[in-house]
């Protein structure tokens, strides 16, 4: 079967050759070892599972966080005429069992679930009965307390493992330290894994981080030339709307997308289809977006970490052609950046008044642990109780931490009902047009786009809702989420002191972790050597010449380069020398000559002869 894995590549990828790090993967897939895979971002993960899958009898079940990645994946393959299914969105007991059966029965080759889906006692026990290939751990940073987007459902991911005995698992993330690696080998009791690592390098991707004192003017230019596909990342709503009305007016074609932005679908096809070539965002966009020929990303802020920073400049280049990755700082981002990381960790208060208003959203009495993934929007929870949105999505992911829920978010707002007779009162222009534009409403459930309706009906998205929840009261209608941006899994009864006991006591460790991150990020972009070397040792890989390629080398090529041939100049004159005695009427201080020996030394130009002396190779 190894010997057919180049006819399933060009047959299903039109590829003839492997990516680094891929081929190792799947033949470790095949030889039915556990393996765990570490390749850049647009290194192709996916394949090292996806390709191996069909090749074997059985179901491969995937498990990914990431809602919008899944279901592209599943497109992507149903395009390649493979059956793939996903089930990550929320479901009713009875809906769940016949996709299972279907699953099951139906001939279908991967499964997507998220890990919230993966611990339901119906998925384990069902999946158990049936045959399987492979079980793909997507994201696999996120299993680790260590990871920048750690998710404490992950963690009982370990819980399917065992049920699902002598399955082969593959774990894969695209930015994993030594720590993290560790960390999801024992959480998944990988045995004796192969691990495969390639080279975090992008070397196709020019490192640049400058310090301006006009951030719009140096954003413009680092955009350059007009037209180019581009994403520019800012830290807030606010900032991320204001900047892409900025460059709009500069000329640039530009649209906006964070998580409370309406039409957010029509601005990523645009974006795709380069009507408007740059995209001005915050960190929620490019999970799970697929655009090969991005050649800029731009960080107008700093981002909250370096693992963040990787995956974010990882999204240009993708097709291997030139890209530039330009993160800008000015005076004062320093303070920013801590007044930011400190602000993302609520206080004990806000996170006991969040907590006690969601068990009222959902109306959950003392005792009680809803079975559901129930249904949420942010917005409109917020507006109710008068709470701050930024503040209220920092409480509900430390909530998370404390694995008292989970929040997942969807790509785009989903609302599902059904209109209980057909003779129902017209009056209203939003049900009038829902009865002559959605076909089929009164006999079955039907998803709806609510903005886009309520827009086209011109009763606004404030009215459409308002309208949906009459009906409902008045008994016209079954709603099965209504405009729902998110869902809201729980996992221990509602007990507020009890239950909240152990999230508070993790707040000071949850500090420290967000400190930690943020004092790597700014040390990485107040550096004064090669930013490709630092970037790529945080990640453990030893990179010991500089690049002469990012700012800092570039900045440092031409005194570096007078320097060294003063050294070669003066060496040539005698045996060997010591800094000391080459530092001795030098024309430059000893640290321009300590730091010129070292490349030198990189390059292979010197070695130290004694550990005190330099000599000309």
């Amino acid at each position: 079967m190894k010997n057919g894995i180049y006819d399933i590549l060009k047959s299903h990828w039109h590829a003839s050759e492997f990516r680094p790090g891929q081929k190792e993967a799947i033949t470790a897939v095949l030889d039915n070892k556990d393996c765990l895979v570490v390749l850049p971002t647009g290194g192709g993960k996916s394949l090292c599972y996806q390709l191996p899958a069909l090749t074997k009898p059985g179901l491969c079940v995937v498990i990914s966080p990431l809602i919008a990645l899944m279901s592209d994946q599943v497109e992507s393959l149903k395009k390649k005429e493979v059956r793939a299914m996903n089930l990550s969105g929320p479901m009713r007991e009875d809906d769940l069992v016949t996709a299972l059966d279907n699953c099951k029965f139906g001939g279908f080759k991967f499964l997507y679930l998220s890990p919230e889906r993966a611990q339901h006692p119906l998925v384990q026990d069902r999946l158990s009965e049936m045959q399987l290939c492979l079980l793909a751990i997507d994201e696999a940073h996120c299993i680790s307390e260590w990871g920048h987007d750690f998710r404490p459902a992950y963690r009982e991911i370990i819980g399917l493992k065992n049920k699902l005995s002598n399955t082969p698992t593959i774990a894969l993330t695209a930015t994993a330290t030594k720590r993290v690696k560790e960390d999801i080998c024992k959480a998944l009791e990988l045995a004796q894994p192969v691990q495969i690592t390639n080279s975090f390098d992008r070397p196709n991707i020019e490192i640049k981080v400058l310090k301006t004192t006009n951030k719009l003017e140096a954003i413009s230019e680092a955009l350059a030339p007009k037209g180019t596909p581009a994403i520019v990342y800012a830290g807030t709503r606010k900032s991320v709307e204001l900047l892409s009305t900025h460059l709009n007016n500069m000329g640039h074609q530009t649209n906006f997308f964070h998580g409370g932005a309406l039409a957010k679908e029509k601005c990523v096809a645009n974006w795709m289809q380069e009507k408007t070539p740059v995209m001005v965002a915050t960190s929620a966009f490019g999970m799970g977006i697929d655009k090969s020929n991005v050649q800029r990303v731009v960080h107008a802020t700093l981002p909250f970490s370096m693992e963040q920073y990787y995956q974010e400049i990882g999204r240009c280049g993708r097709d291997r052609s030139a890209a530039k990755a330009t993160l800008l700082i000015e005076d004062g981002d320093d303070y920013k950046l801590w007044n930011s990381t400190t602000a993302s960790i609520p206080s004990v208060e806000a996170i006991k008044k969040t907590y006690k208003h969601l068990c009222h959203y959902f109306d959950i009495a003392y005792g009680e642990k809803p079975d559901d993934i129930l249904v949420f929007n942010h917005a409109l929870f917020c507006e109710r109780y008068e709470l701050k949105p930024r503040t209220t999505y920092h409480v509900l992911k430390v909530l998370e931490r404390g694995q008292l829920l989970t929040l997942t978010q969807y790509d785009r707002p989903k609302t599902t009902l059904k209109l209980l007779h057909k003779h129902i009162k017209k009056e209203h222009v939003f049900v009038d047009y829902l009865l002559r534009n959605i076909g089929g409403i009164t006999d079955r459930f039907q998803d709806i786009n609510l903005y886009k309706i309520a827009l086209k009906s011109g009763v606004g998205l404030r009215n459409a809702i308002e309208c949906i929840k009459q009906l409902e009261k008045q008994g016209d209608a079954e709603v099965k989420q209504l405009h729902a941006d998110s869902g809201i899994t729980f996992h221990v009864p509602r007990e507020d002191k009890i239950s909240l006991m152990p999230v508070l006591h993790q707040l000071n460790t949850l500090t420290e972790e967000k400190k930690r991150l943020a004092g790597a990020i700014w040390k990485y972009a107040s550096a004064d050597t090669c930013y490709r070397k630092k970037l790529l040792n945080y990640f453990g890989e030893t990179y010991k010449k500089s690049c002469g390629s990012c700012s800092n080398c570039v900045v440092e090529k031409s005194p570096i380069a007078k320097i060294i041939n003063y050294l070669k100049e003066t060496l040539s004159r005698e045996d060997a020398l010591s800094l000391e005695q080459l530092s001795q009427d030098a024309p430059f201080d000893r640290t321009q000559l300590a730091v010129a020996l070292d490349e030198m030394c990189a390059e292979e130009m010197v070695i130290q002869d004694t550990p005190n002396q330099y000599k000309l190779i």
